[in-house]
């Protein structure tokens, strides 16, 4: 058949004028984009606030209107106080701990039991004894006049604690927990600084309620602890009572056996006894000193038996005795020599002498030793006797004095026990009645509108923060390099309801608009020239999914190439799935319809100018995807992909084929080859990076290839791009021509 691929086996080319061309794809074959600096935490945080600024604001007075309406909303309440003052306890005898010490386990005691379930029971309790009297009495009132009305304060106040109207309690047990409640959340016990000194507040939204309250509070615990310390004495008096006559029948008995005793044994002179030990006690002092001479005497005579036995000079002897006439003598009969015998025989005369004058003073020693011993015996016999005698009385004596002390203490306790319980003392007094608050607790509501505005602005922030972490499309080129591992070659703005005419109008009739800026901008990239004589080029455009503004984009780059004064441009659209915007080029701008297509001329059922429809009033052929009943892989993989390309080369200087999506693999991967330039369409904001990553990869899989391969962001809002700063080629579309 002429004209078909079988018949065409050298198709004769276009001869190109010797004019330096520069390789297809050299603008996409650049390297990756890479940002000048990297942003800081701080920069990022600030720019994705910026991109929903207007969402933050929204949350900022959305939560400036809540607070507002929170703050109208909540009722006026004021706080009444009322201060006690603790007794300051006292310490016990063999106590370690110290006044503060004790001090602020007494405070944590009253702490502990104001806030007790038990006190609040008991304040109920008298809030409705009140409520009885004053019931019963119209003119008496137990509030003060400035008050207000009693029977209306207190209906008022006790219907809040127990309400005649509305669900039905169950029993008394719900009454009394709801006023617990009441009373528990509008409490508020504490210690001021590290004083003596409780304060007892109440909040109310009545000022006279509040302060009535208070001082209930206050007077219920005084009370009660007046009434349990008098209880407490009362017992301890019953208890002193009853143990008085056992005390005083002891006294009795103990004080008769003590006179008895000393009727029978007689009276004992204590001071004849005290003498007779004293001067027992002198007798063995002297006892202790004579038997200290007698040692020392016989020491000495010991030490000049040893010098007499060691035959030692005369000069020792002399100094052990201490004799000044020996001491003469021996120093004469040194002078003399030792022939002197008149000398010898006195020197050994004064030796004798010596001696028995030691052994006269140790037997005299020895005779007051035996004296002084045997008037001791005599004293210690006497001093026996008198002990003997006074044991007994000892004994009695100590006995009627502990039993007397004990009788005495009784009555004096006794007689301070019924003064306490005539009036007892609670140990707490209060310091300051509370009075109808005239300042209110809570804040205008002026004040909760900045709160509000802060707590909803952070949390509209931390929304935004979030949802971009956990947003996986692309939104920048720079995103979509990093992401994509391609560079990208530009982007396409969005336009609403795209129809032929529009499109046509917004590439052809504007063209110093920004969509026809960015679509020149894309096809001189992808496809660069240098004059009229250019070397032709194959566009293949392809997305991963449904939606991504694939068509869009690759008429409008067949629109554009009719600008760059090439020979003619082909648009071959394979894109069964989405053929509204094909079909609406083919009714408008059609004058003579092909009846065969694509699939007919590469299955050699016609020529290739039997499957164009030629659309002369926008320069562009167009040639029609195959029938549903064509099988897309097998057409593709049948046709020789050279050859193919050669006739279109031949006959087209720019051909745009509108792929299949990414995702049929196969088709997509043998028209790859076809193409001298591959545009990965990827809806801005809409396209998931995984999806789009893994569809190029597949693409790109079948081994080394050098077919350049570039994305185009899509329906590309452009004011909110600008929003970003993302600092890329949206700043120049946004410029005005």
């Amino acid at each position: 058949m002429e004209g078909s691929v079988a018949s065409r086996t050298k198709p004769r080319r276009i001869t190109q004028n010797a004019v330096s061309v520069p390789e297809n794809g050299a603008g996409i074959r650049r390297p990756l984009r890479q940002r000048m600096e990297t942003p800081t935490p701080f920069h990022q945080l600030v720019v994705v606030i910026a991109r929903r600024k207007w969402f933050v604001l929204s949350m900022v007075l959305l939560g400036g209107i809540l607070g507002g309406l929170a703050g109208l909303s909540r009722p006026v309440l004021f706080e009444a106080t009322t201060q006690i003052i603790i007794e300051a306890p006292s310490r016990s005898a063999g106590s370690t701990e110290s006044a503060q010490d004790l001090l602020d386990s007494s405070i944590d005691d009253h702490l502990t039991m104001l806030s007790s379930q038990a006190h609040l029971r008991r304040v109920l309790a008298a809030l409705r004894e009140m409520k009885t009297n004053a019931a019963g009495k119209n003119e008496t009132s137990p509030i003060p006049a400035d008050l207000g009305s009693t029977s209306t304060l207190l209906n008022d106040l006790l219907n809040r604690f127990w309400p005649q109207s509305g669900p039905v309690m169950t029993g008394q047990n719900d009454v009394d927990g709801a006023g617990l409640k009441r009373l528990r959340n509008g409490m508020r016990v504490g210690q001021e600084l590290r004083s003596r000194v409780i304060t007892i507040g109440f909040t109310d939204s009545d000022p006279a309620r509040a302060a009535l309250i208070a001082n209930t509070f206050a007077k219920v615990y005084i009370d009660d602890l007046t009434q349990t310390r008098r209880a407490s004495d009362q017992q301890e008096l019953g208890a002193v009572v009853a143990s008085l006559p056992q005390v005083q029948g002891n006294l009795v008995t103990a004080t008769d056996r003590l006179e008895t005793y000393r009727l029978t044994h007689g009276a004992v002179d204590q001071s004849a006894a005290d003498n007779a030990a004293n001067e027992a006690a002198g007798l063995n002092r002297q006892i202790s000193l004579s038997k200290a001479d007698l040692s020392a005497a016989e020491a000495r005579r010991g030490r000049l038996q040893d010098l007499q036995k060691a035959n030692a000079p005369v000069s020792a002897v002399a100094a052990e005795l201490a004799s000044p006439v020996l001491t003469e003598l021996v120093t004469r009969q040194s002078n003399a020599g030792a022939t002197d015998k008149d000398l010898t025989s006195a020197i050994n005369l004064q030796i004798e002498q010596g001696i028995a004058g030691l052994d006269a003073e140790a037997n005299i020693y020895r005779a007051q030793v035996a004296v002084l011993e045997e008037r001791k015996n005599v004293l210690d016999a006497v001093v026996a006797d008198t002990a003997s005698r006074l044991s007994g009385l000892r004994a009695l004596e100590p006995q009627v004095a502990i039993v007397t002390q004990r009788y005495n203490d009784l009555l004096g306790r006794q007689q301070d026990l019924i003064r306490r319980v005539a009036s007892p003392s609670p140990g707490v007094w209060i310091l300051s009645a509370a009075w109808p608050p005239t300042s209110p607790k809570t804040l205008p509501w002026i004040f909760v509108v900045p709160p509000g505005m802060i707590v909803f602005g952070l949390l509209g922030a931390a929304f935004v923060m979030v949802r971009d972490r956990f947003n996986k499309t692309l939104r920048s080129q720079a995103e979509a390099e990093s992401s994509l591992g391609v560079p990208c070659i530009g982007l396409l703005p969005r336009v609403r309801r795209v129809h032929a005419k529009h499109l046509r109008h917004l590439v052809l009739g504007q063209q110093n608009s920004a969509f026809s800026r960015a679509v020149m901008s894309l096809l001189v990239t992808a496809a660069p020239t240098q004059g009229r004589h250019c070397a032709p080029h194959i566009i293949l455009v392809t997305s991963s999914v449904q939606d991504d503004g694939k068509t869009e984009l690759a008429w409008s780059l067949a629109l554009a190439a009719t600008r760059l004064g090439r020979r003619r441009v082909l648009f071959l659209d394979l894109d069964r799935k989405d053929a509204r915007l094909t079909n609406e080029f083919r009714a408008d701008h059609t004058t003579v319809a092909a009846h065969n297509s694509f699939g007919d001329y590469v299955g050699e059922r016609c020529a290739l100018r039997d499957a164009i429809t030629t659309m002369p009033d926008i320069g562009i052929d167009l040639m029609a995807p195959p029938a549903p009943a064509d099988d897309m892989l097998t057409l593709l993989s049948s046709v020789d992909s050279s050859q193919f390309t050669e006739e279109l080369h031949s006959m087209y200087g720019t051909v745009i084929i509108n792929g299949p999506l990414g995702i049929a693999l196969p088709e997509t991967r043998l028209l790859k080859h076809w193409a001298d330039a591959i545009l990965f369409a990827v809806r801005w904001g809409g396209t998931r990076r995984g999806v789009a990553r893994s569809v190029l990869d597949q693409l790109q899989g079948g081994g080394a290839t050098s077919i350049p391969v570039g994305s185009v962001l899509t329906q590309v809002n452009l004011r909110k791009h600008a929003g970003y700063h993302f600092e890329d080629s949206v700043d120049l579309l946004l410029e005005r021509a």
